[in-house]
């Protein structure tokens, strides 16, 4: 692949008419800024929404409201910090593949 052509094409946006790269929309740091806050908000609400309901779940400490954030968050950064332990097993060397 030619590498002008992987520079000029996909997630780095589009060449303009000068030449220049164009700044695609996850490129401004205000629009990702936007999208975090916004799925914050949604998980709070979702939260909050455990309030207005009584849920019916297997064992009592799900009952708890925001158990189901809580469980989910805690099993993302088990499984983060698990990553983290299986990349010093797995990973190679930068020219593995090269022969």
């Amino acid at each position: 692949m030619n590498p002008d052509q992987d520079k000029n094409s996909g997630a780095h946006g589009a060449k303009g008419e000068q030449g220049e790269l164009e700044k695609g929309w996850f490129d401004v740091p205000e629009n990702v800024n936007k999208i975090i806050w916004t799925l914050v908000a949604l998980c709070a609400a979702s939260v909050a929404a455990e309030l207005f309901f009584h849920k019916h779940s297997p064992y009592d400490f799900l009952d708890f409201p925001g158990s189901d954030a809580l469980y989910g968050f805690v099993s993302c950064v088990l499984l983060v910090l698990a990553a983290k332990r299986i990349r010093k097993v797995l990973m190679r060397d930068e020219d593995y593949y090269d022969g």
